[in-house]
């Protein structure tokens, strides 16, 4: 049983849009599917050089309630940090979860 006390973040799932600014040119901006309640667990963490640059990556596990509505295009964001989803994988046998594997830090979906 998913208890309540164990999801203690806001999540916010985002989705790429694509609108047209003041020229007609596209532009792409991000909008807002769902808001959830979740429980954050940070995986892994390491330091890349990339392009001259050291990039700090991560790897996460976001649980929120069962959905099947989410997609590996779209992205969370909790307390500010945004996080690409890799994979939703849904407890298909109790329905009670959904874990969303996500990556951090290298860039902003």
């Amino acid at each position: 049983m998913l208890e309540a006390g164990t999801l203690n973040r806001r999540v916010r799932i985002e989705r790429r849009d694509q609108t047209q600014d003041d020229l007609g040119q596209p532009v792409d901006t991000w909008v807002e599917v769902a808001t959830a309640w979740c429980n954050v667990r940070m995986l892994t963490g390491k330091e890349t050089l990339a392009a001259d640059a050291d990039v700090a990556s991560a790897t996460a596990s976001i649980r929120i309630r069962y959905r099947t509505d989410i997609t590996n295009v779209m992205r969370a964001v909790v307390d500010g940090v945004i996080f690409n989803i890799l994979a939703p994988l849904p407890d298909l046998a109790s329905r009670e979860y959904t874990d969303l594997a996500c990556s951090a830090f290298a860039n902003n979906g």
